[in-house]
């Protein structure tokens, strides 16, 4: 038997801001260079990522993502700084979490 759990970050009004599948939308973007490379992968539609997006900055307060607009050299997005140190800062606290929560689980049952 598993247990299996989900870290979700929500604003002051209960909405929320964050969780894994704008982390994996973040990873995307930094391995691929592009938004729209990104939302292909998780087979999710561009307008769809780019809300997702769009909602998580807004709740957080924070740019995540650095968009270029195409053109003659082509478009792209980049994590910022502050987006980095924040996908990083959640994906070690949802990391611990789970451990902790794997043992008392095992404890437990």
């Amino acid at each position: 038997m598993q247990v299996k759990m989900a870290i979700r970050i929500y604003d002051d009004t209960g909405e929320k801001a964050f969780g894994s599948g704008v982390a994996e939308l973040l990873r995307k973007i930094e391995s691929t260079g592009s938004l729209n490379k990104a939302a292909k992968e998780m087979e999710l539609a561009y307008s769809k990522a780019w809300k997702i997006l769009d909602v998580a900055e807004q709740k957080l307060g924070i740019v995540l993502v650095d968009r270029t607009i195409g053109g003659q050299h082509g478009g792209g997005s980049r994590l910022t700084q502050e987006g980095l140190r924040f996908l990083e800062k959640y994906e070690a606290f949802a990391e611990k979490s789970r451990v902790i929560v794997e043992a008392l689980f095992r404890e437990t049952f």
